[in-house]
């Protein structure tokens, strides 16, 4: 008979196997995932908003919903407290449009309640901020000036901003609140000015307010103090010199009096003792001034210097044996001695041409000397040559060639090296410099030379002398007509003694092809006399180191074609004829490229009828390549030195990949980061950055500083 405790035992044991039983399904439920069994969570919302934003490089920003039931939600939204009108797209992605906030700190909130009334809430607060440039910034060279009563004070400094044309410089005399007196500036930020005629202490403010995106601003004061002009002798030679003296009163006293005399000692009555030269100095032999053409009436045989008085019965024919022996210059008749300013002595440089007339066709020999003073510069030292230049006497237009519309078709001129000649019988070179960039550009200051490049420097009248001591122009060599007077020498020259609107210029020159070259003026329609501008202009970024690849030919730009020509009347041809001119301003007043020519508008004479040796690969060393020059022709040898490359390089910036949609889709912003204050300056010429409100300056004219 069973007894009570084994029931009782038994019993026990079954309640523990059912427990163990329902323990096991609950385990077994959560294994299985009682979530897809009815149990509904909360949304879930995540985002990754920055703190700052770059005002115009982000259009939307991109928050990720997920829940059991998407089609249910609700969400309010606001930005700034404005309601906002969203709904995820079929991915749970949320895109909140922010391409239309202003600059400034801005808030986004969402409420995301599913469909048992579960809240899910999100908020970021983020910064939308303009580019960053830099500050205003003044520069004075003197903010304490010293001066004697009634002088003149110079106030010189520089206005430093990335974007000059947002700038404001203004000054006051006192109240620094009130700036309502303008000071212009340069193009570069540099100014000078100062009031005249000071008579007591003052301070000067000058204030500068620049800024694309925000305003900044850079205060300097001048203290000026004004002294009382010391009154004495200011000869430091004098006995009584007065080291303090600002005003000479004309009490100086000497030891002796002066001796006048001949100072010269190549004279005959040279006096060792003199002080002051009274131009009273002899020689055996006074030059001789008269006409030395002897085709004219008044032709002097004894003269032994050409004084320009020569007459004759009438100008003989154009493109006569008498017309040549007018226009070409350094004939027998005319045989002066000049000096290279560069050596250290006198070198009495003659310069020597010879022509002959024979077969439709003139030949001048010459020994590329200049007729007058010159530099060799860098190239040191200019030497005799033996040059030789055949051109037709009637030129032929290229019927390939319409200048008039583009250089297409056309023979370009040379790059380096001749492209024509002067009067002189000096060679006229290409703009190009032998590194490759513009000579003429980089000394007229456009752009400065990389540390490491070949050095290039022209002399007076933009020449000089390169490789084989061949002496050149690259511009102007107006100075051919030039003389000088009194006790002028060549430092003395400049441009616009030729460039005056008065008279017609005279011929400097003869391209290739045969068509004359002149100087800066001409005559337009009304038979007026104007300067002949080019109608090429510098490519957006270009300064002229790329040589000829940073220019464009803009028809109508400037007076001249794509040759650097024009068909009009001349001196020479009243009934007109296509000639070149030189130019140094393009028609916008900027740098004249090509400055003579830039490609042929008439045929070119064959190697056979030029002299050349049409037939030498090899040919042209020291005039169209060579040390200084450019690089050889294939296979000749003699190449750069130092290898030096002008490849440039892109930088690849790569696009930022969105991650992969996995179930939760984080956001996806793509930024644009520009590095430096330079790219900045780049960023805001792009459209896609708007422009900042009210940020309105105006066009100013900005004067010219001396």
């Amino acid at each position: 008979m069973r007894n009570s405790k084994d029931d009782n035992d038994g019993a026990a044991r079954s309640l523990f196997l059912a427990g163990l039983m329902i323990g096991s399904v609950l385990v077994g439920g959560l294994f299985y995932d009682f979530e897809s069994e009815g149990i509904n969570l909360a949304p879930i919302i995540e985002s990754d908003v920055p703190d700052s934003i770059l005002i115009g490089s982000v259009e939307l920003l991109y928050v990720s919903v997920n829940d059991e039931d998407m089609s249910s939600l609700e969400i309010e939204a606001t930005m700034d407290g404005s309601q906002l009108l969203l709904a995820p797209n079929n991915t749970g992605i949320i895109s909140v449009d922010i391409s239309e906030l202003d600059v400034g700190t801005h808030t986004l909130k969402m409420i995301i309640t599913d469909s048992l009334g579960q809240e899910s809430r999100f908020s970021s607060t983020f910064l939308v901020h303009y580019p960053y440039e830099d500050p205003t910034i003044l520069v004075i060279d003197d903010n304490e000036i010293h001066i004697i009563r009634g002088d003149i004070v110079s106030i010189n400094g520089s206005l430093i901003h990335p974007d000059l044309g947002t700038c404001d410089l203004g000054w006051s005399d006192g109240d620094i609140n009130q700036f309502s007196l303008n000071l212009p500036f340069s193009e570069n930020g540099d100014f000078s000015w100062g009031p005249s005629e000071i008579e007591s202490n003052m301070s000067i403010s000058i204030l500068g307010e620049c800024g694309t995106w925000e305003d900044s601003s850079d205060l300097e004061t001048i203290i000026i103090t004004v002294n009382e002009p010391v009154m004495g002798c200011m000869d430091s030679e004098a006995n009584n010199y007065n080291i303090n003296a600002t005003d000479d009163d004309g009490t100086c006293e000497y030891d002796e009096e002066p001796v006048m005399g001949c100072m010269d000692s190549e004279a005959n009555n040279y006096n060792s003792d003199a002080t002051d030269d009274d131009g009273s100095c002899e020689y055996d032999e006074q030059p001789v001034v008269g006409c030395m053409d002897s085709e004219a009436m008044n032709y002097d045989s004894n003269a032994t210097q050409d004084d320009g008085s020569c007459e004759y019965i009438s100008d003989p024919e154009t493109g006569s044996s008498g017309w040549w022996s007018k226009t070409l210059l350094c004939d027998e008749n005319q045989v002066p001695v000049v000096d290279d300013y560069t050596t250290d002595e006198q070198d009495n440089h003659m310069c020597d041409l010879s022509f002959i007339i024979e077969d439709g066709n003139i030949t001048i020999s010459t020994n590329g000397l200049p007729n007058h003073d010159f530099e060799s510069t860098l190239g040191c030292c200019a030497s005799a040559q033996s040059d030789t230049y055949t051109i037709p006497l009637t030129p032929t237009d290229d019927p390939e060639c319409n200048p008039l519309v583009s250089s297409d078709g056309c023979v370009m001129a040379p790059i380096r090296g001749t492209i024509a000649f002067s009067v002189t019988g000096v060679a006229i070179y290409g703009p190009e410099d032998g590194p490759g960039g513009d000579a003429v550009a980089l000394e007229e200051g456009a752009y400065e030379q990389e540390d490491g490049d070949q050095p290039v420097d022209l002399g007076v009248c933009h020449g000089h002398s390169g490789p084989g001591g061949i002496y050149h122009y690259h511009a102007d060599s107006n100075c051919i007509h030039w003389h000088a007077e009194g006790g002028e020498t060549m430092y003395d020259y400049n441009l616009e003694s030729q460039r005056a609107l008065s008279t017609h210029s005279k011929i400097v020159g003869f391209a290739l092809d045969g068509y004359s070259i002149y100087g800066y003026t001409g005559w337009n329609d009304d038979g007026e006399v104007v300067e002949m501008t080019s109608s090429y202009r510098l490519k957006e970024g270009a300064d002229g180191s790329g040589g000829i690849d940073d220019y464009d030919y803009v028809q109508g730009l400037g007076t001249l074609d794509a040759c650097n020509g024009i068909f009009s009347a001349t001196p020479d041809w009243p009934e007109g004829m296509y000639h070149y001119h030189t130019t140094m301003f393009n028609g916008e007043g900027g740098i004249g490229f090509p400055y003579f020519i830039n490609c042929y508008a008439g045929e070119l004479p064959s190697s056979d009828e030029s002299g050349d040796d049409g037939d030498d690969p090899c040919a042209g060393q020291g005039e169209t390549w060579g040390p200084g020059i450019g690089p050889p022709p294939d296979g000749c040898g003699g190449g750069p030195p130092g290898g030096q490359s002008s490849e440039g390089g892109l930088i690849a910036i790569p696009w930022l990949n969105p991650p992969p949609n996995s179930g939760l889709i984080m956001i996806s912003l793509l930024i644009l980061t520009t590095v430096g204050r330079h790219s900045f300056r780049g960023l805001a010429s792009y459209s896609s950055v708007p422009n900042p409100v009210g940020k309105v300056h105006e066009y100013r004219l900005i004067p010219e500083l001396a």
